[in-house]
């Protein structure tokens, strides 16, 4: 028999049972009933409002709308950044920030940053993956493991250059280097209360009184990892005149031969003489054994200080000796500025300071001093040429001594004609016998002839760490007052986070 459906042959189940020719299969009488039933219209699952949704629920959500707007700036060619969506910022970035300034932020409704538990476990996290875990010791603070906080740190830097200074009563040992957009950064490796003498910096290589883990455990000292640092890594060594004199176990640079890069008398400081050499004994002190060693013609010959005490010595002891004190002073008080309490240094007290003595020359105050000395009285020849002389002094030492781009052929020969013109006239234009500063100006010529950069390997970058470490100290940290180590050793840790922030960042 015939389906009448599909007119294919069936065969009866019952074959005793008489059948009609208008029998079908079961399977095409369900599908005839399928097709003739009207079609359902299907309607979209509602979704649950975003805010009664758990905190993974609505991370899938925008992570969903991400990818969608993505695909949508893409088909139509317009960037996300354009419109501007809500960011929500990474522990990373927050790194710089004080617990205070945190909580101030999240008082904003519409800022949202992460937890203070979220930070303090980035905060640990950091401790292991870039080594900035810290500890404490009689008096100061250290890293655990200096060495491979410098490697982490340093790795893609050109140059490296180890030395330490004290500020606000507090000694900073660490490394120069340049970071990703080759500026110069400065990252403290030790800290203590006292001064960068022999006597004080000596007591750090006491036996295990700073032990390191990691990498460094197999250093007795912070001494002993610098010296690792100038021996494998090639490194320079900087600080101010005493600092480099004491770690290198020379006496003061009031001394017969002051000069750690060569073997100089005092009498001589406008002359020349050869590099020192380990043999050499030319003032070396007799009870201080050196603290490290290094090739005289790696050692940064004082950029920054340079600039200092000679810009100083032009302008509040020569040029007063030119016109008058009085009209020094005069033209000083458009220059001077009003230092905050324990934000400065020495130079606040008794000299001109770096942004002082720029700012003089920026503005020219020399100008406005020979001005107003010609309103008291005509100048003599003599004094118009002598003025010229130190004017002309000032803009070359702020030029070269603390430039730090690389240097050219030009640079090196202007600088060559400055230093000989300085050194060759100092006491007849100024009447003061040479100091032991304006021999040094000739070793930073042969050092930029030699490696072709100065300021990048300067101790200016120290100086500036000064003041971040008293901000730290004296305004972050001062609820640990009466624990001086931990207090520096906070200081420290937040110094040593933000110098690897922006390694997270890229």
């Amino acid at each position: 028999m015939q389906c009448s459906l599909c007119s294919k042959e069936i065969r009866s189940r019952q074959p005793d049972r008489p059948h009609g020719g208008g029998r079908a299969h079961d399977t095409c009488v369900r599908r005839a009933n399928r097709a003739a039933a009207p079609a359902k219209q299907s309607t979209p699952r509602s979704k649950r409002p975003y805010d009664t949704l758990q905190s993974t629920q609505q991370w899938k959500r925008r992570k969903q709308l991400h990818s969608a707007v993505t695909e949508a700036s893409q088909q139509i060619g317009c960037p996300v950044e354009t419109l501007h969506l809500q960011q929500h910022a990474t522990p990373e970035e927050l790194l710089h920030l004080t617990t205070a300034e945190r909580e101030r932020i999240r008082t904003v409704p519409s800022l949202h940053i992460p937890s203070e538990q979220t930070i303090i476990a980035c905060k640990k996290l950091l401790a292991t993956s870039h080594a900035t875990a810290t500890g404490t010791f009689a008096g100061g603070a250290y890293i655990t493991d200096p060495l491979r906080f410098v490697s982490v740190l340093c790795a893609q830097s050109p140059i490296l250059v180890v030395g330490g200074d004290t500020g606000d009563q507090l000694t900073k040992l660490g490394v120069t280097y340049l970071d990703e957009q080759k500026v110069q950064q400065f990252a403290a490796l030790l800290v203590y209360r006292g001064k960068d003498d022999y006597d004080d910096l000596g007591t750090l290589t006491q036996p295990s009184l700073t032990p390191f883990t990691g990498d460094s455990a197999a250093f007795p000292h912070i001494f002993a990892v610098l010296q690792h640092s100038i021996d494998t890594r090639c490194a320079f060594l900087n600080g101010d005149w005493p600092f480099i004199n004491a770690v290198l176990g020379l006496m003061s640079p009031s001394a017969t031969h002051p000069c750690p890069i060569c073997i100089i008398s005092h009498n001589s400081f406008t002359k020349t003489s050869r590099y020192r050499t380990p043999a050499d004994k030319h003032s070396l002190h007799p009870e201080h054994s050196p603290l490290l060693t290094i090739s005289s013609d790696r050692i940064v010959p004082t950029p920054l200080h340079l600039f200092l005490g000679i810009s100083n010595r032009i302008i509040l002891d020569a040029f007063s000796e030119l016109f008058s004190k009085e009209l020094v002073e005069e033209t000083l008080e458009k220059v001077k500025t009003i230092h905050s309490t324990g934000c400065g240094g020495l130079s606040d007290l008794h000299d001109l300071n770096g942004p002082e003595i720029r700012k003089w020359i920026k503005q020219d105050c020399s100008s406005t001093l020979r001005t107003a000395a010609e309103e008291k009285g005509a100048l003599t020849a003599a004094q118009k040429s002598t003025y010229s002389t130190l004017k002309r002094w000032l803009e070359k030492l702020h030029d070269h001594l603390l430039f730090k781009k690389e240097w050219k052929a030009k640079e090196i020969e202007d600088w060559r004609e400055a230093v000989k013109d300085i050194q060759d006239n100092w006491s007849s234009e100024t009447g003061q016998a040479a100091f032991p500063k304006l021999h040094m100006l000739r070793h930073s010529l042969e050092f930029a002839e030699r490696y072709r950069f100065l300021g990048r390997a300067s101790e200016a970058q120290i100086e500036s760490y000064h003041y971040r470490f008293k901000r730290l100290f004296h305004q972050q940290h001062l609820n640990m007052a009466q624990d001086e180590a931990e207090r520096q050793r906070r200081c420290l840790a937040d110094s040593s986070l933000r110098a690897v922030q922006p390694l997270l960042m890229q």
